[in-house]
């Protein structure tokens, strides 16, 4: 049995929770490009290959079914969202300051949020908002800050997130990936970040060479 995910990160948690060898599919089409598209003649000509047929990941039911129709484009669900509150309207930096102040306030609540943006100008935006507060309370600090590649700088304490896939660098029992989220906890003169898991308190960590921060790593 080989466990396939569409992530290198969804491919861990799955080998974790399994206990099975897992792999990015990606990575796996293109290691096993001579299998003939195996898995295709299973679906067209067998009634019982596996698929998909439930979502899991929302509280509410409705969740479910709007987040289908979102991704099959049936814009009449908006007014399902607007209707459960789930959508503000305003002007960009009213939003982003309104983004930032809900963020805060789960983060000193204890809870895990994501700030998303369909704009790069933003998301710089709201990165660069919220390592203000650690800066000023010294959680985030150091005598050097590293450039990341859209701009925005990371020093000891800062959250960050690698962009690429690099089976050369390992950290702990895993190695970089794609969506892997890091603390910082040493920021090299040269460029270079030492970086841990996020949530480990020890070990787990790993020094990305300057070009590869330079290129493939930002804010978390």
């Amino acid at each position: 049995m080989v466990g396939l995910a569409p992530s290198a990160g969804a491919a861990q948690v799955l080998a974790e929770d399994l206990g099975i060898a897992t792999e990015n599919m990606a990575k796996w089409w293109q290691t096993h490009q001579t299998t003939g598209a195996t898995f295709g003649l299973l679906v067209h000509f067998r009634g019982d290959a596996p698929g998909l047929v439930d979502v899991h990941r929302f509280s509410h039911a409705w969740e479910k079914t709007a987040s289908l129709d979102l991704r099959h484009g049936r814009t009449d669900v908006i007014a399902t969202c607007n209707v459960h509150g789930r959508i503000r309207d305003g002007e960009t930096e009213l939003m982003i300051g309104d983004a930032y102040t809900a963020w805060r306030a789960d983060l000193l609540a204890g809870k895990a949020t994501v700030l998303v943006s369909g704009a790069d100008e933003s998301v710089t935006a709201l990165n660069n908002r919220v390592r203000t507060d650690p800066i000023l309370d010294g959680t985030v600090h150091g005598p050097r800050e590293v450039d990341l590649h859209d701009g925005t700088r990371a020093a000891i304490g800062d959250v960050v997130i690698t962009r690429r896939n690099d089976r050369r660098l390992w950290a702990g029992r895993g190695w970089v990936r794609n969506g892997d989220r890091w603390t910082v906890i040493d920021a090299h003169t040269d460029g270079p970040l030492t970086l841990q898991r996020a949530g480990a308190t020890w070990g787990a960590t790993v020094i990305v060479p300057a070009a590869h921060v330079s290129e493939h790593v930002e804010l978390g």
